[in-house]
């Protein structure tokens, strides 16, 4: 009976962390998406066509509306893009909160089972981080007049980050950053989940400290140099604003979580064998 309940609390946390992981995901989709709208609103031929609308407005007193029109559906949209990026991160507060709550309740049970939970609420960690939006960059410039004009606008998830240093021919350093940050930390992760469900690996000791090493070069650092990456492949011109979104905490969390999880593989690694 015991097992059966704890067994059940463990499939609704993890639905639980799915579906605020997901919900994060969405939100973050959705503010790129009308962001991505309200900059094209903002580009130089609709900025002179929103003056040109202002004054006729003004000229006519009113008859003619389409200023106050699109002001309101930019209104709209401002509110919108705000909503989604709240809902986003709450989301993510949610899914963290829960993964530190529980994280405890089960290392209070069980030790075998908080390892189980924690290889894998990092692998859907790892998994958003690579599907979210990463970073989101807007490079606008301020014309007199027209005000705050919008040049370029674009988000990055990991994988497409991948996909344009591949494209332009950047095999070496997308090679690197596919190695370091997608694959090595995939492969530690699945060996933690494994090791956690069949409770021991042959060999495990070596394979571990094996792991624990190439685990260093997979984390913080190379998320840097992949956020780096990220930033100096898009064209930077006048101002650039570089926001960073569901993806980037993501990875963070992974990158923890994982940190975490060795230092209890490496704990339990010291304990001598029943």
């Amino acid at each position: 009976m015991r097992k059966a309940l704890i067994s059940l609390l463990f499939c609704i946390v993890l639905t639980l962390l799915a579906f605020f992981a997901y919900q994060s995901y969405k939100q973050s989709n959705l503010y790129i998406s009308v962001q991505k709208e309200l900059s094209q609103d903002r580009g130089v031929d609709q900025s002179i066509q929103s003056k040109l609308d202002k004054v006729f407005e003004k000229l006519t007193m009113g008859l003619y509306d389409d200023y106050s029109m699109d002001k309101r559906y930019i209104d709209h949209l401002e509110y919108k893009a705000e909503r989604a990026h709240q809902l986003s991160r709450q989301s993510l507060y949610y899914f963290f909160g829960i993964i530190i709550l529980f994280l405890g309740i089960f290392w209070l049970i069980d030790h075998a089972l908080a390892l189980l939970f924690l290889s894998l609420v990092t692998l859907v960690s790892l998994i958003f981080a690579l599907i979210s939006p990463l970073v989101m960059i807007h490079v606008y410039q301020s014309v007199p007049i027209l005000g705050e004009v919008t040049l370029s606008f674009e988000y990055k998830t990991i994988l497409s980050t991948l996909h344009r240093l591949f494209s332009k021919g950047n095999y070496l350093i997308g090679t690197i950053v596919l190695l370091f940050s997608v694959l090595i930390p995939l492969f530690k992760t699945l060996v933690i989940l494994t090791y956690a469900i069949l409770k021991e690996v042959n060999g495990n000791k070596k394979w571990l400290h094996w792991i624990e090493k190439i685990g260093k070069w997979s984390m913080a650092d190379v998320f840097i140099v992949a956020l780096m990456v990220v930033f100096f492949t898009t064209n930077q011109d006048i101002h650039t604003a570089l926001g960073l979104e569901a993806g980037s905490y993501f990875f963070i969390g992974y990158v923890l979580l994982s940190l975490v999880a060795s230092s209890i593989l490496q704990e339990r690694d010291q304990l001598p064998d029943p």
